[in-house]
């Protein structure tokens, strides 16, 4: 492990995060004013492009023309565009260059423009580690990552698959030195993907941060080490294609797990400096949450970092330990259907959410998406400044 590389890795994190918690700050004044020129710097800058010209973007001049000129969408209205992008196109749904494709499911993918993927990266990764750096977590020690990084390298430059996956090699940090798990080790078969995370993780006891996807990643990891420690302990003890012989370390293992009780606390032991957890998406807090704060204990703490989807980067963290995340005034433009409402005749802008009460999103991105209904219902419990924050309303 190269102390001084992760130093300055973290002081590069700390600094990037500092700068997209200012600006949230900012913006989260007068979220109006920043969705407002969200939308004319959007129907501007693509006016020229194919969607642009076939809806008028050249003739709105506010942001109440956009919503009553522009129809509401849905994915099957890009399917047209989207293969197109895929095989190189440009100035199809947007001006902007495309650097990623996002898989929705297993036929359906998303472009995202550059502009896309940088604000991805500040309000997930950059906005989590400035949480982490605020209290003192961004330390010396490996980051763990969980993330899926199935993603593949296209010749044009463009990447595709799991966005996360992309982000966590956004910046070139000498990853062999930061990451427990090597960033290009992509097992497809989800039990070697268990081995390969459980099999690094344990072989490395400097670690402070972890970084996942899903909570239950990390559970799941967890779990997969309850029941095999034997032979992993084995496998780091002689060494195999993955990792390097370390007896040590494994008898320290074995050590720790003969003691240990089927769902205790086990992160400490294990990894004594381990202080905090990025979860990158929560969708709900359900009754394996509740197992992973046994796991960690009480030294362990959560960064829940927003939002998200591959339709777009939804909100961002405020808090430590909070699953409760704020709106991003200029990541998107956010319309709302009130959840008893029976059409979308009606939508609301962010500034006319009431506390207590679900919306459904439909939004406006730069990776090109105009009025999309995303599905998703938001359930509003505050405010940061004048902007809502949220938590997903799955009931």
């Amino acid at each position: 492990m190269n102390d001084r590389l992760i130093k300055m890795v973290n002081e590069a994190r700390w600094a990037d995060g500092q700068k997209v918690r200012s600006r949230l700050e900012d913006i989260t004044y007068n979220p109006m004013r920043s969705q407002e020129e969200f939308v004319m710097r959007m129907v501007r800058e693509n006016a020229k492009t194919e969607y642009g010209q076939k809806h008028g973007f050249e003739h709105i001049h506010t942001m109440e023309e956009f919503c009553r000129y522009i129809p509401l969408t849905s994915y099957d209205d890009y399917v047209p565009y989207i293969e197109r992008i895929a095989n190189g196109k440009r100035n199809v749904l947007t001006a902007y260059l495309t650097e990623h494709i996002s898989k929705l499911d297993e036929c359906r993918q998303l472009p995202q423009s550059r502009w896309s993927v940088q604000t991805a990266y500040d309000y997930s990764f950059c906005a989590g580690f400035y949480m982490a750096g605020h209290y003192g977590y961004l330390t010396d020690g490996m980051t763990l990552n969980l993330v899926n990084n199935d993603v593949e390298h296209r010749p044009s430059g463009v990447t595709a698959g799991n966005l996360l996956g992309r982000l966590l090699v956004k910046r070139d940090f000498g990853n062999v030195q930061v990451y427990v798990v090597p960033v290009d080790i992509q097992p497809t078969d989800s039990t070697k993907r268990l081995y390969m995370q459980a099999l690094y993780a344990l072989k490395q006891k400097d670690i402070s941060l972890a970084i996942c996807e899903h909570y239950e990643n990390f559970v799941d990891m967890l779990r997969y080490i309850e029941k095999h420690w034997p032979a992993l302990s084995y496998d780091i003890e002689l060494g195999n294609t993955y990792v390097d012989h370390a007896p040590e370390r494994a008898n320290e293992i074995r050590e720790i797990m003969e003691d240990h009780h089927i769902g205790t606390q086990m992160v400490e032991q294990l990894w004594p400096n381990l202080r905090c957890l990025m979860v990158q998406d929560v969708d709900r807090l359900s009754a394996s949450f509740e197992l992973l704060r046994t796991y960690c204990g009480s030294n362990v703490h959560f960064v829940f970092t927003g939002i998200s989807s591959p339709e777009g980067t939804f909100s961002t963290v405020l808090n430590l330990d909070d699953p409760q995340t704020v709106l991003i005034p200029d990541s998107m433009f956010y319309e709302f259907k009130p959840k008893e409402a029976q059409s979308y005749t009606q939508l609301l802008t962010l500034d006319q959410l009431e506390i207590g009460r679900s919306y459904e999103l439909v939004t406006t991105t730069m990776a090109g998406l105009y009025r999309y209904k995303t599905g998703k219902h938001f359930l509003v419990v505050g405010r940061h400044h004048d902007t809502p924050t949220v938590i997903i309303d799955n009931s």
